[in-house]
């Protein structure tokens, strides 16, 4: 069976095209109908395997066809739905602009006098007022004001830089 797939792979390949409407489809539909002719033992073969064939091609892309249907399609285009979804980014050079970005926001940090990052990484991740750290340093709460809003300018004029 395989010998008549062979043989006459242009006729099997157009009848399956007409089905699943893509050359890209047709070739799959082919090789699988392959693989299913190579399963068959030697001593259970058709007496006519050009019309055995030419059905298991059929019935092939029939399959292909219903597989196809019951798929949703996915368009991974805007990664940044994915991110919002919580979804791991498939892209590694957009993994890699995100490490790069966040070195950027660690290095500008870091340059940072130490007090004005302290008093940052307080307010923004740590959650403490901004009048609590006014009154432990014993400085206006206008001076934290201007020291969180300097070191917000600074990473991002790192992540601009960086970009």
């Amino acid at each position: 069976m395989i010998e008549e797939l062979v043989s006459h792979r242009k006729l099997h390949l157009c009848s399956a095209l007409k089905l699943v409407g893509s050359l890209d489809a047709a070739e799959d539909v082919i090789q699988n109908t392959a693989l299913k002719c190579l399963s068959f033992k030697p001593g259970s073969l058709p007496d006519r395997p050009r019309p055995y064939v030419a059905r298991m091609v059929r019935n092939a892309a029939i399959d292909y066809l219903r597989k196809s249907r019951r798929e949703i399609p996915t368009d991974f285009g805007d990664e940044g739905q994915l991110a919002a979804a919580g979804v791991t980014p498939l892209c590694g050079r957009a993994s890699l602009e995100s490490k790069q970005a966040l070195q950027a926001v660690v290095q500008s940090l870091a340059d940072s006098p130490p007090r004005n990052r302290d008093v940052f990484l307080r307010h923004r991740l740590a959650g403490v007022l901004q009048k609590e750290i006014a009154e432990e340093l014993q400085v206006s709460r206008a001076l934290i004001n201007v020291i969180v809003r300097n070191v917000q300018q600074r990473c991002a004029d790192g992540l601009k830089g960086a970009s």
